[in-house]
């Protein structure tokens, strides 16, 4: 077979490692665990290994995870693909065995388990006495006690590399399985010329500056880009190889992994994202008047604020407040909480905040400044703003105002340049605060020290 050379964008390291440690296992088997973001090329990084150990004669087996009890069913699956290079009378006795075993396992939980593992020992010792072999599980964890299926692959000297998704290591089958493992590969974020490399050569470099700005630390994570990418083009807002909206609108996919991650921390956590991404930035004072308007209690927005952190989906500035990690997430939440964006934009709550904040501190002074250069809109400006706080999108202004949706993607682009504002909300908020000198900005409390430090000094823990 001709050898095919295999390389995915940024990830040559990481396949040279794989390599390296298929060579060094060949005696007494080696467990490798790549681990890694939902979306960083945990998958596509398998596949590549796969094509290129195939291309030079190495026998690999490719188990597909599934939801069940020691991955027999997957086993099964594996060995029926892969039995023209593995096959043998033998091989056939064992695929029926686990198949029997599949459809008739023990009623009694020991008897199933050593049942399984010595059906699993059996299947590749019979494998593995053809010469070692590469066995790749992805998303691991997806079979609930993966543990036997692992050992029992490694055992006869097979490679076995099994990936898991960052984030999932609490729980106990995670745990042994870390604890198992010969070595964890971490895939990290992609460089920003192979992310540029991989979401398209013909994007205009505005576009990738948009996103840098809108995904944070995500645009490392090919899967975020792509997706990102692809919902511009699908939604007609990247033309010519330029993108066509503001950056304040560029969202994640509605069924992003992140945007669901978000709203798997329960219907509050999304929400204190929109505040955050309203307010600039959450500082601890902020929570009363957070809670209010969302009209939920401030303990249960600390507990909300914690797990996003525990998260990574806010973190901390230099002032110790919380920003979003990831300003188009908060831009796809609040496509989704419509509500939530006009009751945080209210000239009322704008202007509660405005006046709680010092006119040193960073945020104010930032917002008051917006707010002088807004002093020059005209009242065409001020209705368009003004719609854009009641929650309706480009087409929906642009047809109330008799403009193309263009138009209106236009003018506000221009808004955002003026006032340099990052989001809808904060462009509406701008529109709303008080204007210098009106007598609206009081108080001279300090500025906000670290978030888990005010935390700690009111006499409650983080996540308390």
């Amino acid at each position: 077979m001709a050898r095919e050379r295999v390389s995915i964008t940024g990830r040559d390291e990481a396949l040279a490692e794989l390599r390296a440690a298929l060579r060094s296992g060949a005696e007494r088997g080696r467990l490798i665990v790549v681990r890694g973001e939902q979306g960083i090329g945990r998958t596509r990084l398998l596949e590549a290994a796969a094509r290129r150990w195939l291309s030079r004669g190495v026998r690999v087996t490719q188990v597909r995870a599934g939801r069940e009890r020691y991955g027999i069913d997957a086993v099964v699956e594996a060995l029926r693909a892969d039995f023209d290079r593995s096959g043998g009378p033998e091989l056939i006795d064992c695929i029926s065995a686990l198949t029997r075993l599949h459809e008739h396992e023990p009623e009694e939980p020991g008897a199933r388990f050593v049942t399984a593992v010595a059906e699993l020992n059996r299947v590749f010792g019979r494998i593995g006495s053809t010469g070692p072999r590469a066995v790749l599980v992805d998303d691991v964890l997806e079979i609930t006690d993966p543990v036997p299926l692992l050992l029992a692959a490694r055992r006869p000297g097979n490679l076995v590399v099994a990936s898991l998704r960052t984030g999932a290591e609490s729980s106990a089958g995670a745990r042994e399985l870390l604890e198992l493992a010969d070595k964890v590969l971490d895939l990290e974020p992609l460089r920003n010329e192979d992310v540029a490399t991989i979401a398209g050569g013909d994007l205009d470099e505005s576009v990738h500056e948009a996103l840098r700005a809108a995904l944070g630390p995500f645009y490392g994570n090919p899967g975020a880009v792509l997706a990102t990418v692809r919902d511009l083009r699908e939604h007609s807002r990247i033309t010519d190889h330029r993108l066509t909206v503001p950056e304040a609108d560029i969202a994640l996919p509605a069924d992003h992994a992140l945007v669901l991650r978000a709203r798997r921390l329960g219907p509050l956590a999304p929400r204190l994202l929109i505040a955050a991404a309203a307010f600039g930035a959450l500082d601890l004072d902020d929570l009363p008047l957070v809670a209010d308007v969302l009209r939920e209690d401030v303990a249960g927005c600390e507990r909300a604020v914690d797990r996003l952190v525990e998260k990574g989906l806010l973190v901390g500035d230099e002032e110790g407040r919380l920003r979003c990690a990831c300003p188009a997430l908060a831009a796809a939440v609040a496509r989704q909480e419509r509500d939530v964006v006009r009751r945080l934009a209210a000239p009322e709550v704008v202007g509660a905040r405005v006046a709680a904040q010092p006119l040193s501190s960073v945020g104010s002074a930032g917002s008051l400044r917006s707010a002088a250069r807004a002093q020059s809109w005209s009242a065409a400006d001020s209705r368009l703003v003004g719609l854009v706080g009641s929650g309706l999108t480009n087409r929906q202004i642009g047809s109330k105002l008799g403009l193309r949706e263009k138009t209106v993607e236009s003018q506000l682009t221009r808004l955002f340049a003026k006032t340099g504002c990052r989001s809808r909300v904060e462009l509406v908020s701008v529109a709303n605060a008080p204007r210098p000198g009106s007598g609206g900005v009081t108080g001279s409390r300090s500025s906000a020290s670290a978030w888990a430090t005010r935390r700690s000094g009111a006499g409650k823990a983080l996540g308390g």
